[in-house]
């Protein structure tokens, strides 16, 4: 959303400033009424709550009717957070507000950045109420995005708790195991309808009937953990309060905001900012940082039209190969995700895509091994 809505302000790095300046409760406001205006976690029948009156209004906040609130699609969240920029600005605010080893900040926009950050994205409590997730029943929060991330996509983040190899976390016995492979399945039969799509003097082997079957199962794997349809609200809450979290974070890496110049961590692109950042504070973020945000927007774009049933039919699944966005965009997921996965998927396979365990995303050297959680909360290294 905060990506969103930066972009709906200039785009540029004014604009991306203006939003990371925001006090807390303003941020809330928004998020509030992002909660209240779109996305999934409506509950049928039951009208949304408006936003806490706070002094800031959407005309006030220059927010016009064209600009959507529709929050991102959950894998956004799971591949900012396997960069560990999370964890890497965890380190930053702690380092600032408990000693002075980093030396002091310079500007008041940092000072801000660093209140709303801790304010709203690192305590238990929020004043936004869908944010609240965090009670008795579940304690820890980075442990409810573990279990969201493992019930949607079947999937573990590549790193565990700080210096340990193992993070701690619910896994239940209902999730989607075989969306990796299935994933994996799609993007390939797309790979193969691409390389053919000007093929005029050859037996074109594009198979559209299993990219319309894979989609459609894709669609019903993941709708499925919603409640049975895409706007149904069952994970709403995690999805859209772990999409917020990231969405604030890669806004934060997307320029060279003042906090990231205030750690002196300018650079081209967020995956440098955030080495820079990382060597700073003692925490390598992932090798692969680069392809995770590249991946996380596109990817996300992706699996929302597969929620759509966008390619359930034959017209839908052409212009997945056919010249366009949606083939330049899909082109580009076959590509990042081969590099995060380790696996060619330009390549038909001569064994099938491997199940969850052998499928979660490969570490640096530098990185803990990823985490294969036992029911009971209690972690075990998994594969590397």
């Amino acid at each position: 959303m905060f990506v969103a809505l930066a972009a709906h302000l200039g785009g540029d790095p004014k604009a991306a400033q203006r939003v990371l300046a925001l006090d807390s409760g303003t941020v809330a406001f928004l998020m509030e009424a992002a909660w209240s205006r779109g996305g999934p976690g409506r509950l049928p029948a039951i009208a949304a709550p408006l936003p806490a009156p706070i002094g800031v209004t959407y005309t006030s906040f220059r927010l016009s009717s064209a600009w959507s609130p529709v929050w991102d699609h959950l894998i956004y969240a799971y591949m900012i957070e396997n960069t560990r920029a999370y964890e890497i600005l965890g380190r930053v605010i702690a380092e600032f507000t408990q000693g002075e080893r980093l030396g002091t900040l310079r500007r008041p926009e940092s000072y801000q950045w660093l209140r709303t950050t801790e304010e709203l994205f690192y305590k238990d409590y929020s004043p936004f109420q869908p944010h609240n997730l965090v009670s008795r029943i579940r304690p820890d929060i980075a442990a409810t995005r573990r279990n969201a991330y493992y019930r949607m996509f079947g999937m573990d983040l590549n790193h565990g708790r700080d210096g340990s190899p193992a993070y701690p976390y619910i896994k239940p016995p209902v999730a989607n195991r075989e969306f990796v492979a299935t994933f994996e399945d799609f993007l390939r039969q797309v790979w193969r309808a691409i390389e053919n799509a000007n093929n005029q003097l050859a037996a074109n082997p594009t198979d559209f009937s299993a990219i319309q079957d894979l989609a459609d199962r894709l669609e019903n794997m993941l709708t499925a953990r919603r409640g049975g349809a895409v706007d149904q609200p069952n994970l709403a809450r995690e999805e859209f309060l772990a999409v917020q979290l990231m969405s604030w974070i890669d806004l934060t890496l997307s320029f060279n905001t003042a906090i990231v110049e205030d750690l002196t961590a300018t650079g081209p692109s967020p995956a440098e900012r955030l080495r820079q950042i990382g060597e700073r504070v003692g925490l390598p973020p992932h090798a692969r940082s680069h392809s995770y945000f590249k991946l996380a927007r596109q990817v996300s774009t992706l699996l929302t039209a597969l929620e759509r049933g966008d390619f359930n039919d034959r017209s839908g699944a052409e212009t997945l190969a056919a010249d366009g966005y949606v083939r330049d965009l899909v082109s580009d997921v076959i590509h990042h995700w081969s590099l995060i996965s380790g696996r060619n998927l330009k390549a038909m396979p001569t064994t099938p895509t491997p199940s969850y365990q052998a499928a979660v995303m490969p570490q640096s050297s530098a990185m803990p091994g990823a985490v294969a959680a036992a029911p009971n909360g209690k972690g075990r290294a998994g594969p590397s």
